[in-house]
């Protein structure tokens, strides 16, 4: 028996649609000019519910049908945050409010997959969009902001190098009610 031991680097993700996603680019663009870093391709823009890491194909269908018992409802996210982890260098947007359903969510999807020996985080949950890598304090100026997101599903996503850097692709959607 010849077994596959190709791996895939994947995450659970809230996937902006085009209009939140063109709202991302354009704000960063008019609250940060004088902001140096990397910034992120606009079509890998996203909120991490779960970074997975390389799995096997077994283990990636493990997590589908478990992503999929994963119940919950649509909400409205506010991203009208802006911030700097300072130790990773990153700039990120996110809201200052997290919504119940949110948190339900990340709870319920991290309890499912612990099924397939996936391990949550110790960490709290701090929902974002990272914006730029290697990027140095910015002041607390830079808001006057808001973004609103109806939140409807959330994604399977694998991250694929390639010769022009890392993409991300969707894999996966999972309806919210």
């Amino acid at each position: 028996m010849n077994i596959s031991l190709k791996t895939r680097r994947l995450f659970f993700a809230l996937w902006p649609g085009e209009h939140v996603r063109h709202s991302i680019i354009e704000t960063l663009s008019r609250v940060s000019p004088q902001i140096k870093g990397r910034v992120m391709q606009p079509h890998n823009l996203h909120i991490t519910l779960h970074f997975i890491g390389q799995v096997s194909a077994e283990v990636k269908a493990c997590m589908h049908e478990a992503a999929q018992t994963v119940s919950g409802e649509s909400f409205s996210l506010d991203l009208d945050d802006l911030g700097h982890f300072s130790r990773a260098k990153i700039l990120w947007m996110g809201p200052s409010t997290l919504p119940a359903e949110l948190i339900r969510l990340h709870d319920k999807l991290g309890e499912a997959l612990s099924r397939c020996g996936y391990q949550c985080d110790k960490l709290a949950y701090s929902p974002h969009v990272t914006l730029m890598r290697k990027c140095k304090k910015i002041g607390r100026e830079q808001q006057g902001f808001s973004i609103p997101w109806t939140v409807n599903e959330f994604v399977l996503v694998e991250s694929v190098q390639d010769v022009s850097g890392v993409k991300y692709r969707v894999i996966e959607q999972y309806p919210l009610s």
